[in-house]
């Protein structure tokens, strides 16, 4: 007997092909490949909002906004997209991308309009909020199922907001096949003034939490150990004027290149630059950057924050520091920069690691078993057990 597909809705802030941001990174990853995989994606964008173009069984539909959304905002405007879309097309599943802007629109259709459909909501990490407990909390509550991206964004729910995480899926992010070693691209070097010399990369955004300013803190005495050394900084944000201030007030013109916002399609070619990519970011719910440079077969060093220590492993290819340790930080980067063995070794079991737990056919296989597994229960009558407090009784504060 043939099955129909599974139909999903997912009321979305952005998929952008060229975002910088990682959680918008993994939405339009996992709804393209979601898409191909044969599940049709009903997907609600702010008008002028870009996307991939002629993804399989994706259609778009759009809010009656242009302006990106405001979480203050957002229920009213989503509440009636979602009963627009299943009045012209039905879904099966309510998609939550985002417990912030979505969560509370969504459920509140879902109690307003009577719709007889689970919600699966997707989460990343908590960033530090007062209304972590008023709406992350409630959205989390109430829907069927969460799918998170580590261990320790679940355990992060868990601890911080003090739900039941019974219904909380980890499943990790993947990461795409052409993120793969290769040799250093000459062109690119000559132009930035690499060369041949070592080179140490940070990819993603300039802002506080990635704690950019450590690593020029101790470029310095890196330099020391490895002369010629050099650290490429790609990437832009607000504390990229203050970056670059740091930089020339500690005089390493030369020794710091700032690359500036990178096209998606031209990261690899960053990553085939470097011999060790570093994060010492304080707070990140996977760490995309981290595991591309990882398929790429490059050791790393990371921050013993989040969920880094989790997706670097113990193995060769990672230092797991800590970030308020200068001197790790140092040894960290002087280890791997004089030691092309060590370098390779770790490459090569980074590389391993990501083939065996982060690519994408594995996540999307596992999120398609967790939606089905939702909606069947949801149509059996039998929703899964989450805490004490019903999910009718969260649904009316929301």
């Amino acid at each position: 007997m043939s099955t129909a597909p599974l139909r999903i809705c997912s009321p979305h802030c952005g998929v952008n092909p060229e975002t910088t941001s990682g959680g918008e990174t993994y939405e339009r990853e996992l709804l393209v490949r979601l898409g191909r995989a044969g599940v049709r994606v009903e997907l609600i964008l702010a008008r002028g909002k870009p996307h991939p173009e002629g993804v399989a069984n994706w259609t778009v539909h759009r809010f009656r906004i242009r302006r990106g959304l405001r979480w203050y905002v957002a229920p009213f405007v989503v509440r009636g997209a979602v009963k627009r879309v299943h009045d012209q097309v039905g879904f099966d599943l309510l998609r939550v991308h985002s417990l912030r802007y979505i969560g509370p629109g969504a459920l509140w259709a879902r109690r307003r309009y009577g719709l007889d459909v689970p919600v699966v909501s997707h989460h990343h990490h908590l960033d530090p909020s007062p209304l972590n407990r008023l709406i992350e909390k409630r959205v989390i509550e109430t829907s069927e199922r969460v799918i998170t991206v580590s261990e320790f964004s679940r355990r992060q729910l868990a601890n911080e907001l003090g739900v039941s995480v019974n219904h909380v899926s980890v499943i990790h992010n993947g990461v795409d096949e052409r993120f793969a070693p290769g040799p250093r691209d000459a062109a690119l070097a000559g132009r930035l003034g690499v060369g041949s010399r070592p080179a140490t990369l940070f990819l993603g955004g300039l802002k506080a939490r990635k704690n950019v300013d450590l690593l020029l803190g101790v470029w310095p005495r890196v330099l020391t150990l490895v002369p010629g050394a050099v650290l490429l900084i790609v990437g832009t944000g607000p504390l990229e004027r203050a970056l670059r201030q740091k930089a020339a007030d500690l005089d390493l013109r030369g020794s710091v290149i700032f690359c500036g916002r990178v096209a998606e399609e031209d990261k690899v070619r960053y990553y085939r630059l470097a011999d060790l990519f570093v994060s010492p970011s304080s707070l990140e719910g996977f760490g995309f950057s981290v595991a591309e440079a990882m398929s790429c077969g490059m050791p790393v060093l990371v921050a013993n924050r989040g969920a880094l220590p989790e997706l670097a492993g113990g193995g060769v290819g990672a230092a797991v520091i800590d970030p308020g340790n200068p001197q790790e930080i140092i040894e960290g980067i002087a280890g791997f920069l004089r030691s092309q063995e060590r370098r390779a070794e770790g490459g090569r079991a980074n590389r391993a690691r990501i083939d065996a737990l982060f690519r994408w056919d594995r996540a999307v296989s596992k999120v398609r078993e967790v939606y089905g597994e939702t909606l069947a229960r949801w149509r059996s009558g039998h929703p899964p057990t989450r805490s004490a407090t019903s999910s009718a009784q969260i649904e009316r504060r929301l």
